[in-house]
């Protein structure tokens, strides 16, 4: 897979769980608020190999929720817990869009949302899928009222359900993906009231280096708008791709305030997402 762009994946150690690192990421989110003031969580997973069971016979076992230990474990007694799923990698994007709505239509002062990620592949499964390299992860990200940075500018999701069967509808996933992404980020910088060349950086879902250099000259942005560090470094990790591609964008200085970035994915299922941010 190094004619993509992919150089390592990163694999969850058998002894551990996959919510052990939803959780290390978690905390690290809400170390430094008042946890008082967190409403509500969301957690989302693209895979839910978590509620796989080797014991069949105990029906109990099938009625575990990563959520509601989530909650329990960060300590936040005013928070309303819920999962979502079945957006393969668009999912955190909308629990994004989610969490913001919720806010803006809340009279709360200093009130918070945390959205959580986690995807874990089953031990022994095929990391390529479909041109791509996927490793295991998870990432938090707190959502708050008149945040300084990275504000929430527009999202826009285009979704054509017909391609719900992934295996089935593959070939055809592979031939309107471009066309679809293409739409999807126009669509999203008319309904923000800007264009192309205001945004500073892409952040992208890590996919193929080559699947962006295709698209980048479909929406007419050059490469080096697009950041593409972390492809070859992490691999594509389902849905924590643009947090953990911000954080690491932060570290070495390539985010200035004011900059509008804009965060693209797509998911099976199939939705094209866009979220625009100011930093």
């Amino acid at each position: 897979m190094s004619d993509f762009g992919f150089k390592n994946c990163y694999i969850q150690e058998k002894i551990a769980k996959s919510t052990d690192l939803l959780l290390e990421s978690a905390k690290e989110v809400v170390s430094e608020i008042d946890r008082n003031n967190v409403s509500r969580i969301f957690l989302y997973s693209g895979i839910n190999s978590y509620l796989e069971k080797d014991n069949k016979e105990n029906a109990l076992e099938l009625f575990q929720y990563p959520v509601a230990e989530l909650r329990h474990t960060l300590e936040l007694p005013k928070a309303n817990s819920l999962a979502i799923s079945q957006q393969g990698c668009s999912g955190l994007l909308s629990a994004i869009d989610i969490a913001y709505h919720l806010l803006e239509s809340s009279d709360v002062e200093n009130e918070s949302m945390v959205c959580a990620t986690v995807d874990v592949l089953p031990a022994g499964t095929k990391r390529e899928i479909m041109y791509n390299v996927m490793s295991d992860a998870a990432a938090s990200v707190l959502i708050t009222k008149n945040s300084e940075k990275n504000r929430i500018v527009h999202f826009h999701q285009q979704i054509l359900p017909y391609y719900w069967d992934t295996p089935l509808h593959e070939n055809e996933l592979l031939a309107s993906y471009f066309p679809m992404a293409q739409r999807a980020i126009e669509s999203a910088l008319s309904g923000a009231g800007l264009k192309i060349s205001d945004i500073k950086w892409v952040v992208p879902h890590n996919v193929s280096l080559r699947s962006w250099e295709i698209l980048a000259k479909l929406v007419h942005i050059p490469m080096e708008k697009i950041w593409t560090n972390n492809i070859a470094r992490i691999g594509h990790t389902v849905s924590s791709d643009h947090i953990i591609n911000l954080v690491d964008m932060e570290k070495e200085g390539a985010l200035k305030k004011g900059d509008y970035l804009l965060l693209f994915t797509f998911g099976f299922g199939a939705s094209w997402s866009c979220l625009i941010l100011q930093h």
